[in-house]
């Protein structure tokens, strides 16, 4: 499944701590997924917008 999130962008500009405070996730939560332990996919549905929202929000 396809999410739409470019994780990438969002772990180049913010740190773990960062993406748990943006997006209302624990830090151990957002670093597995930054070190890929973690699909997105798997997350719920609101985590996934959450984070498309702070994806947008760093393209712009």
């Amino acid at each position: 499944m396809d999410t739409g999130v470019n994780f990438e962008l969002m772990t180049d500009k913010l740190t773990a701590y960062q993406i748990s405070r943006a997006v209302d996730i624990s830090i151990d939560l957002a670093q597995s997924i930054i070190e890929k332990k973690v699909d997105i996919a798997e997350l719920d549905q609101e985590t996934i917008d959450k984070l498309r929202v702070l994806n947008d929000k760093l393209m712009n």
